[in-house]
């Protein structure tokens, strides 16, 4: 039997040292020596490369944390996943673990109003719980909400009415002023708006809030526009508010939109159907005050219907000079004096006006009924003595909104008629002339206004409205010799179209202001950063007086309006 034997590297080695006089134990223990340093070598270098898949591993974990991190930044508003498994796997699109996390921030809401879109107006069923919004802050367990736009307004009138980016409707000039003859066009930034919502609970069904809207549409004693125009801040909106969710009641105390003014869905604060239009004083026929008010509103049936209550400020808007026979005296009105303007009157109001309205919201459409009372007054003086007078005036109506096609075209109408509501129209006309003995005559006066708006397209909306105020009847009386009251047919109007004429009594008797207007609203840019919205609209206004001696004067306005509106929070 013949045997082979293999040198292994490790047996010549053994042998090497052997026979170079070396002993076998201590070359044996030499030979497990290099054989363990191979091991550690071929350790190192195992560990070396975990070492760089580790660091490869870690590098594309960082990648993706800083991907997620940019997209947070660029857009805070978007739902997102995040990877939980291992880089590898989700940089080759392997299986992994992933979670969904909400947004740093939700998306941007506004009052879901037709104007609330186009004026960045805070909503009015807001959620004080989930994620902040655009234009949000959280402090402590309070919310506050931003809203609001810059504007850069541009306008044209065929007739000068020195005005800015509200018309004067009641003071278009006849055709005796030279401004009747002349146009005019203004560059104007003093709609632009600043608001806040400042929200908490008190309890979990019990929340309070403040809201503040402004503009600069005030005009101090030095304010002008020759040089630097230097225009006022002023408060529009500035409230309080309880809401007792379990109950569906709602107090308000502060200066707000009189509840006279419709709703476009319930009864709430900020839910108000303004008119879309660029002009500033709306649409005549519209209905409305901004006024000091104590306000309750209770809904009923899952907020379906509402009933409304409201105390507000009064203001009546008298007319022309009353009748006073020799050591007579009428008070009806006085200039301000220390926080009030003295460059205006106040009236002599004895009693507020006090508001009551019904709302129902069925499911199709939102209708709502409106009543007013008002309390107008004076007082006759003689020398020792006098009379105070009192009349209780006021009126009511309605309006409805329907949605012909929804989410694309709705109508809406709306109306009131009564005596001395002249004051709750947008033309101001007067709510009252004079009786012969001094007291406050009401004025007959009626307010209609019709309107279709929708959204052809997400980015364009479009509108369209046609209203009219009228004073439905004469209040009048002659006294030695001479005219009294609103609409006396013994004025003389011969002068209203005889330029620099000064026989014209068309201003103080006017009998009907009638508008039609168009117009849109484009959004050009919108995105993390804000929207950028253009609009247009133009309007033609016709005015005309009760005829008297010389006949029936009128007059009429063409204007144009281009505005372009930066909404940060929106």
């Amino acid at each position: 039997m013949t045997f082979c034997f293999r040198r292994t590297p490790t047996l010549l080695a053994t042998s090497t040292l052997i026979s170079a006089g070396i002993p076998f134990a201590q070359a044996h223990g030499a030979d497990q020596m290099e054989i363990m340093e191979r091991q550690i070598r071929a350790m190192q270098a195992q560990l070396n490369a975990m070492k760089k898949e580790h660091a490869a591993e870690v590098k594309k974990a960082r990648a993706i944390i800083a991907r997620q991190r940019e997209e947070a930044e660029n857009n805070p508003y978007a739902t997102r996943r995040t990877y939980l498994g291992p880089a590898s796997h989700f940089a080759t699109g392997g299986q992994g673990s992933w979670t969904v996390n909400q947004p740093m921030l939700a998306p941007p809401r506004t009052a879901s109003t037709p104007y609330g879109e186009v004026t960045g107006t805070p909503p009015a069923h807001s959620s004080l719980y989930g994620p902040l919004r655009r234009g949000q802050i959280q402090v402590g367990g309070i919310r506050i909400t931003l809203g609001g736009f810059a504007e850069a307004a541009g306008m044209w009138r065929s007739r000068n009415t020195a005005s800015d980016i509200s018309t004067g409707f009641n003071a278009i000039p006849w055709g005796n002023d030279p401004a009747h003859h002349m146009n005019e066009f203004h560059q104007s930034e003093r709609q632009s708006r600043l608001a806040a919502l400042v929200e908490g609970k008190i309890t979990p069904n019990l929340e309070a809030d403040g809201y503040i809207e402004t503009d600069f549409q005030g005009a101090g004693s030095s304010s002008n526009s020759r040089q630097s125009n230097s225009y006022v801040l002023r408060t529009r909106v500035f409230y309080g508010e309880l809401k007792d969710r379990a109950d569906d009641l709602q107090v308000l105390g502060g200066q707000n939109w009189s509840l006279i003014t419709m709703f476009n869905k319930g009864m709430s604060a900020r839910d108000e159907q303004i008119p879309l239009t660029i002009e500033a004083q709306y649409v005549p026929g519209f209905n409305w005050t901004r006024n000091s008010q104590i306000r309750i509103v209770k809904g009923f049936d899952n907020s379906k219907y509402h009933a409304g209550l409201s105390i507000e400020n009064p203001s009546a808007v008298p007319s022309g000079t009353p009748y006073e026979p020799t050591g007579t005296t009428v008070t009806y009105k006085q200039n301000g004096t220390n926080v009030n303007n003295p460059n205006t009157y106040y009236s002599t109001d004895i009693a507020p006006d006090v508001v009551a309205k019904l709302s129902a919201d069925p499911g199709w459409g939102h209708y709502e009924v409106t009543g007013v009372l008002r309390f107008l007054h004076d007082r006759t003086s003689k020398l020792g003595g006098g009379t105070s007078h009192t009349t209780v005036a006021g009126g009511g109506g309605g309006g409805l909104i329907l949605p012909l096609i929804k989410k694309k075209l709705y109508f809406q109408a709306s109306g009131l008629v009564g005596v001395g509501i002249g004051r709750y129209g947008t033309s101001n006309i007067p709510d009252y002339a004079f009786n012969q003995n001094g007291s406050p005559n009401p004025l007959p006066e009626a307010n209609a206004l019709i309107g279709l708006y929708g959204n052809p397209t997400k980015a364009l909306r479009l509108y369209g409205y046609a209203g009219a105020e009228e004073v439905t009847s004469r209040k009048y009386f002659n006294a030695n010799g001479k005219s009294y009251g609103y609409g006396n047919p013994l004025y003389n109007m011969s002068g209203c179209n005889t330029e620099l004429s000064s026989v014209c009594a068309a201003g103080a008797n006017v009998h009907t202001v009638a508008q039609a207007t168009t117009g849109f609203w484009y959004d050009y840019l919108k995105g993390d950063y804000g929207t950028i919205r253009i609009g247009g609209q133009y309007s033609y206004t016709y005015e005309n007086a009760f005829s008297a001696v010389g006949g029936r004067p009128h007059t009429d306005d063409n204007m144009f309006f281009m505005s372009l509106r930066y909404m940060p929070f929106n």
